[in-house]
């Protein structure tokens, strides 16, 4: 109401809006979204009048839904505005030609765009696969050999062997197919950050898998609530599928062991 009598410069007394409204009957009539705000006493004497108590009741009703809208339409634009910035990430993989790269813009978007606190990336190096022969190696030519690419380390990324024991740790996980949301395992977290995961209270781990396991993509907090299990999923989930096809494009890919 103050702002509305600074509108007008001067502030508003009983007589000046009976005055008003009485030159303007219809005005109830023209604007019945105001009619649930007001508050018009039913005298009953002593007794609580039935009508009085309705109509509190379903004023206090309207301002709970008010509520929950104002919430939905928060939660929605903040949807909208991720999945705008998911939608630059997901253009950003597609044309990058450098697992490297592919790492970093990852984890960048993910700690900005979901706070998390950190973000770990676990590769599993392709089973080597037998040469193809080619119809040229049946009059003599050479075999195809898939090729092999050799991947040295990057920051917040780790290759593990394909005949890891570690490896059957997530067995769940990719049973299925859904980001997985809670507090890992001792055993899951050290896979990551080996035995410095003390202060991690929650995360979430990503499966890449595409025709066979890739990988995983974890991100960790030390917020016990934010990656809380029953979190929506959904931005995480699509992001793992793109980059798990992406990914399956590089090949057999294995670790450089530094000299």
């Amino acid at each position: 109401m103050q702002s509305e009598q600074s509108d007008l410069g001067h502030a508003l007394s009983d007589e000046d809006v009976l005055r008003y409204l009485g030159g303007n009957p219809e005005f109830f009539v023209n604007n019945q979204d105001i009619l649930p705000r007001l508050r018009i006493p039913h005298e009953s004497g002593k007794a609580v009048s039935l009508i009085e108590r309705q109509v509190s009741v379903l004023r206090g009703k309207c301002s709970t839904l008010e509520n929950s809208l104002r919430d939905l339409i928060a939660v929605a634009r903040e949807n909208e505005s991720l999945h705008q910035r998911l939608h630059l990430l997901l253009q950003e993989i597609i044309s990058t030609r450098s697992l490297d790269q592919i790492v970093t813009l990852t984890r960048n978007s993910l700690r900005e765009n979901f706070n998390a606190d950190d973000v770990h990336v676990l590769l599993f190096a392709s089973k080597p696969r037998a040469p193809r022969k080619s119809a040229s190696s049946k009059a003599g030519g050479k075999s195809t050999t898939p090729r092999t690419r050799k991947q040295k380390p990057v920051e917040g990324m780790q290759i593990i062997a394909h005949d890891d024991p570690s490896i059957a740790l997530f067995d769940e996980l990719f049973a299925g197919t859904d980001t997985l949301c809670g507090l890992p395992s001792e055993e899951h977290l050290a896979c990551f950050v080996g035995q410095d995961y003390a202060n991690i209270a929650s995360a979430a781990m990503i499966p890449l898998q595409h025709k066979n396991r890739l990988g995983v993509v974890m991100l960790t907090s030390r917020d016990e609530s934010r990656f809380a299990s029953g979190k929506g999923v959904m931005f995480l989930n699509q992001l793992g599928q793109l980059l798990s096809r992406r990914l399956q494009t590089y090949g057999t890919i294995v670790p450089v062991t530094p000299e």
